[in-house]
């Protein structure tokens, strides 16, 4: 299997975006239906599913996948872990979508009362140590042991070392999207991220991108 780089990974999404013109919104909503495809096939506990969502294009797709599992009447709650005012245009806009739809984001949540959890915090792009407080919830949630299903790398994971960047959420599942991680094949990452299903979600490969990082996964 392929393997990319967090920097492979941001060349990718370029390329799809501004080169092929495939618009970013059509990449977040391949993303979260692809979510929702795992969600709908695996053995999940789906009476209250939690949704925790940061302020990067990682939260955007968990925000259009609180909306797809709002949409098919799902008890879903979304909380989002930042400074809203600080979120990508891609976040505004989902949150936009969702709030005429209804769905009321939680302010803050029991994650005690939550069945199943949807990592959407930080993808591919985390490069920093986590915030203190940020590691401090990922720390409560590893220790109640809830089921967790990652978007693309489980938040705290760098994508490309593997390296846990101050905390990391354990995933039970990590749907990842067009190739693999380096990151999740190997170090710390190998054993958070769960097991690793990756989704097609339309990405093109750029002609200068030459793979050096294979896996017999």
């Amino acid at each position: 299997m392929q393997l990319v780089t967090a920097a492979e990974m941001q060349k990718i999404d370029n390329y799809t975006i501004e080169t092929i013109g495939i618009s970013q919104n059509v990449l977040i909503e391949r993303a979260a239906l692809s979510v929702i495809d795992v969600i709908g096939a695996g053995h999940y506990n789906l009476e209250h599913i939690l949704v925790l969502a940061g302020l990067g294009n990682n939260g955007a797709d968990g925000t259009a996948i609180a909306r797809l599992l709002y949409t098919q009447g799902f008890n879903v709650s979304l909380q989002f872990v930042g400074n809203l005012s600080k979120a990508k245009d891609s976040v505004q806009k989902q949150l936009n979508i969702i709030e005429n739809y209804g769905l009321v984001r939680a302010e803050k949540s029991d994650f005690n009362e939550a069945t199943l959890i949807i990592d959407a915090i930080f993808g591919v792009g985390l490069n920093n140590t986590l915030p203190e407080g940020l590691q401090k919830m990922i720390k409560a949630a590893n220790h109640i042991e809830k089921t967790v299903i990652a978007v693309d790398v489980p938040t705290g994971i760098d994508a490309t070392t593997g390296e846990v960047r101050g905390a990391a959420l354990k995933a039970h599942t990590t749907v990842t999207f067009g190739y693999n991680k380096v990151g999740l094949t190997q170090g710390t990452g190998s054993h958070l991220a769960g097991t690793v299903i990756v989704k097609d979600i339309g990405l093109c490969l750029p002609p200068d991108i030459i793979f050096s990082n294979e896996s017999t996964k």
